[in-house]
């Protein structure tokens, strides 16, 4: 017996919340992936097709019941970078033209939000939208060695090291 395991990070579609006949709450929710690849003819990065010339994306898609699917839609919309992780089942099927399509359907899923790192000019979304603080209050080190309100004492630099 061998067990597959699928991860796919990527943005996600709008949700869809459904209710089963049984009355439990599902929400769906599609994570899409285009491959890229560096031309260096150009000195850019481009969608990868294939060998006809169509753009190629794969969605992932998983459902998640009750109290998960309840939490899952207050968090997730329309665009929020998420990780989904599970088994994958592979679903072909011909699309609304008559072409043959295929999705991966993520079974036993588990779902995590990834935070995108906030912009540092005010006024564009992020941490600092329209507050003019934003992160430049953040991990400052304060009078008697103290950070945020505690004490330092794990003798490193806050350097980044990349």
């Amino acid at each position: 017996m061998s067990k597959a395991n699928f991860v796919i990070e990527g943005f996600a579609a709008e949700p869809k919340q459904r209710v089963s006949q049984s009355g439990k709450q599902m929400l769906d929710i599609s994570v899409a992936h285009s491959p890229r690849k560096f031309n260096k003819q150009t000195n850019q990065w481009e969608d990868a097709t294939d060998r006809d010339g169509n753009k190629v994306t794969l969605w992932a898609r998983a459902t998640f019941f009750d109290d998960m699917a309840a939490f899952l839609a207050t968090q997730v919309t329309k665009g929020t970078l998420v990780r989904l992780e599970g088994e994958p089942r592979l679903n072909v099927y011909e699309d609304g033209g008559g072409r043959p399509a295929a999705n991966i359907e993520i079974q036993f899923a588990s779902l995590a939000v990834v935070p995108l790192k906030p912009r540092q000019d005010a006024g564009h979304g992020g941490f600092n939208a329209g507050s003019g603080a934003g992160m430049n209050g953040w991990a400052q080190p304060g009078a008697n060695g103290t950070q945020n309100g505690f004490q330092d004492s794990s003798g490193f630099d806050d350097q980044q090291p990349f």
